[in-house]
């Protein structure tokens, strides 16, 4: 057992001895010629991103418009009504991608009723075109290395139905998805 030892001690010595690097200078002259050592240095960079939002209208829940009155429904049984929803700024040392999709294909609530998430529709313009709130991630905006995007605006439309929605507190998460693509 004792050799063993021996011999595994004097192994780790070996191994570390040829891993090491010497210079020595020996000269009689005024200012001898330099010893250099040369040593190579790693690192890793990683991926640093950050995604960061306002403008909720609590904490981070969001309360969606909804129509006022009965009046309302004045054009048809199905309205859209507009919300101004979160803004979000990124921070990245790389491409990347800011992404939204629906936690669930319903919102919650204490009725038997299930409305759709994608009643829910967002844009990044108020005015541009709106697309379905989906459980399958849509991309949102996209940009390179960035100090801090430009801050990106959301906008909501949603649709009411006054003969399917049962009156009533719904509630969906919504999840805004930062990757590195």
């Amino acid at each position: 057992m004792r050799k063993m030892f021996a011999v595994a001690v004097l192994a780790a010595a070996v191994a570390r001895t040829s891993a090491a690097q010497s210079c020595s200078i020996a000269s009689t002259a005024a200012t001898p010629a330099p010893c250099t050592v040369t040593s190579t240095h790693s690192l890793t960079m990683p991926s640093l991103l950050s995604l960061t939002m306002a403008g909720f209208t609590s904490g981070t829940s969001m309360t969606l418009n909804a129509p006022a009155d009965i009046s309302d429904f004045s054009s048809g049984n199905t309205i859209q009504v507009a919300t101004t929803g979160p803004t979000f700024t990124v921070k990245a040392n790389r491409a990347y991608k800011v992404q939204i999709s629906a936690a669930a294909a319903n919102f919650s609530t204490a009725t038997t009723y299930s409305k759709p998430a994608a009643d829910i529709a967002w844009s990044t313009s108020a005015v541009g075109t709106f697309a379905a709130l989906s459980t399958t991630a849509a991309d949102v905006d996209a940009g390179g290395a960035t100090a801090g995007s430009t801050s990106v605006g959301l906008f909501y439309k949603t649709t009411y139905r006054l003969l399917s929605d049962v009156p009533g507190a719904y509630s969906l998460d919504v999840k805004f998805t930062l990757v590195a693509p």
